[in-house]
């Protein structure tokens, strides 16, 4: 931070004394201009006369002379009372740029420090991740084997809570992937494989999938589904998009209400460009405004405990953060748009597939 400049007060001290003596010099100036004009009217030179107005004028000059010693005294005074105050202005100016400066320093060390245990973290996560995920696939392809009989038959006990168990290790397995996605946004690497897709096939799969959950609340849920043509996108990013918006809508709707999916091209007079978009929307509770910034961070759920079932899809709170992430990385724009206890309604912005120019003739 750069000091302010000095005042400099001493220089206009000076020409106000200059000024002050150039007064005092006209004014003797004056005086033997008057003696002069007082001998000139004399008819015979009277020296008591002399005298007399000499002594008037030393009398006038002289107070005048004090009034001028008097006014640069009170100057030097004021030159000094604010070369005093200049001095603390700078002692002030070089004490905060010190503070500042170590704020600074400790913003600085607190960021790295921030961003050492973001690191951490994110290594930690995907690391787990990883090392889950092996054991977890062969627990649930073994389970998936018992439940088709390829051991023999199961007891006729035993069939429930081998469903129990595949049910759960098929959550476990869906959080770990989750928690591998987390880890690639966090750390920028997630990897694209992009061909041509018709994202509206991908959005009729998703509701295939998905419809189960939606009949055991009876949710409505309805679709309009306009031509788009292909976008450029990896295939199983896209249905996890689609799949983490539709399950959110799922879980936070209550029973016997409603949902709507629309896909069609963006008007390009709301998004100027080439854009596919994509909306989900339902009446279910809503998201205050305060609330809207946090729903697309990691581990973050807005809602109260009452609002989760043990009937709706799994969540940890990385859904819509994931679905960011891979919107993000197709060059793509996700929004939230909700009025608590009416509507929540999420907007997907997809570039579509930019066609090659025909090649010209040799």
């Amino acid at each position: 931070m750069a000091e302010p400049e000095r005042a400099k007060p001493d220089a206009t001290t000076a020409e106000r004394i200059a000024e002050l003596e150039a007064e005092l010099a006209a004014a003797h100036r004056t005086i033997d201009v008057l003696i002069d004009k007082v001998e000139a009217k004399l008819p015979e030179p009277s020296q008591a006369g002399l005298f007399e107005v000499a002594a008037r004028m030393e009398q006038l000059v002289a107070q005048r002379t004090r009034e001028i010693h008097e006014q640069r005294a009170a100057l030097e005074a004021a030159n000094a009372e604010l070369r005093e105050m200049t001095d603390n202005l700078e002692n002030m100016v070089r004490a905060r740029t010190r503070a500042l400066a170590e704020s600074e320093l400790q913003l600085r060390t607190k960021n790295a420090e921030l961003e050492a245990q973001g690191t951490a973290k994110a290594e930690f996560i995907s690391i787990a991740a990883h090392e889950l995920r092996t054991p977890l696939t062969s627990i649930v392809g073994y389970l998936e084997l018992f439940g088709e009989g390829r051991f023999g038959a199961l007891p006729p006990t035993m069939v429930r809570p081998l469903a129990s168990l595949q049910r759960n290790a098929n959550r476990l397995k869906r959080l770990v992937d989750e928690m591998l996605d987390v880890s690639r946004i966090d750390a920028n690497r997630v990897v694209l494989h992009p061909t041509p897709i018709d994202l509206g096939e991908v959005v009729r799969e998703v509701l295939v999938e998905l419809q189960p959950l939606a009949r055991a609340k009876s949710l409505d849920i309805t679709t309009e589904i306009a031509p788009v043509g292909d976008i450029e996108g990896d295939r199983d990013r896209l249905h996890r998009i689609v799949v983490n918006l539709v399950s959110n809508a799922i879980r936070y709707t209550p029973a016997q209400g409603q949902i709507s999916v629309q896909l069609d091209p963006a008007p390009r007079q709301a998004y100027p460009g080439d854009w596919v978009r994509l909306r989900v929307r339902d009446n279910g509770i809503g998201i205050a405004e305060c609330d809207r910034h946090r729903i697309f961070e990691p581990f973050t759920d807005v809602q109260p405990a009452k609002h989760h079932t043990s009937s709706g899809p799994d969540s940890a709170g990385l859904g819509l953060y994931i679905a960011r992430g891979l919107v993000v990385a197709h060059g793509g724009l996700i929004t939230v748009d909700s009025e608590p206890e009416k509507f929540t309604e999420f907007t997907v912005l997809l570039p579509r597939k930019q066609s090659k120019p025909p090649s010209e003739p040799g």
